[in-house]
């Protein structure tokens, strides 16, 4: 990773140890759906002929299909997963203006797993991974359509250990006294 790269809300001795989008095959539906409708509109415009209304629908389709691929690309480009030396952060684009952040600490890490789900999935290597967290009311934390999943549980868990070993607080490095 650059060192020269930051984010929002970055403590001081954070550093980050991975960041990355979601597979692009995400936007794959988008794009299908982008091509049928401008090809639907073109097909219309052909069979209809070149009249004033025709004109003004394909050209007010090709300005939604423009638009909506812009939502799309934005959406896509700003949902992305940050791993440092401290937490796991999903930054969640939902739509132009939705956005949700979800962090886990490593410290809090209970579990990582990941799960590659279909033919697609699997051939092009991308799935989801689920954080098990301590302490929280929702004790997860979901990156969805992550490239090579495996790789990235095996980043988080090093890590994971890397911390708890570090800070002494493994549940195995403790003296626990009953009365």
């Amino acid at each position: 990773m650059p060192e020269d790269l930051e984010f929002d809300n970055q403590r001081k001795n954070e550093e980050i140890i991975m960041m990355d989008r979601r597979h692009p095959w995400v936007l794959a539906k988008s794009g299908l759906v982008m091509v049928l409708a401008i090809l639907v509109i073109l097909l219309a415009y052909l069979f209809v002929g070149a009249s004033l209304i025709s004109s003004i629908v394909l050209v007010a389709g090709l300005i939604f299909m423009t638009i909506y691929g812009f939502i799309r690309w934005f959406v896509y480009s700003n949902d992305i997963y940050i791993v440092t030396n401290e937490r796991v952060i999903n930054i969640d684009q939902n739509s132009f203006f939705s956005r949700r952040v979800t962090e886990a600490e490593l410290n809090n890490i209970l579990n990582v797993s990941y799960e590659i789900k279909g033919p697609v999935k699997s051939l092009l290597n991308f799935g989801d991974i689920s954080i098990d967290t301590s302490g929280s009311d929702k004790n997860y934390l979901v990156l969805e359509n992550i490239e090579n999943p495996h790789f990235v549980q095996e980043k988080i868990v090093a890590l994971q250990k890397k911390t708890q070993t570090s800070s002494g607080s493994s549940f195995a490095n403790k003296n626990i006294v009953l009365n």
